[in-house]
């Protein structure tokens, strides 16, 4: 590129103003809808939680006659 096409594209880009990225707030906005994604999925899953049985107990229960216990 000799000197006078290094001059032509500097006053061609004179009037482009080219933003810096941000890519330490990009990570952080992704960080943050992943932790909100979490947060929010476990009150979901915590006001629609059932009793659940463990099975191993349930097995062993009614092998043995008595009544199998509910974890939470």
């Amino acid at each position: 590129m000799t000197r006078r096409d290094q001059e032509l594209l500097d006053r061609q880009l004179r009037g482009l103003h080219i933003q810096p990225r941000h890519d330490g707030m990009m990570i952080l906005a992704i960080v943050a809808v992943f932790v909100a994604g979490i947060f929010l999925g476990n009150l979901h899953s915590a006001a629609s939680e059932t009793a659940q049985l463990d099975t191993v107990q349930t097995a062993l229960a009614a092998s043995n006659g008595s009544t199998p216990t509910v974890l939470r």
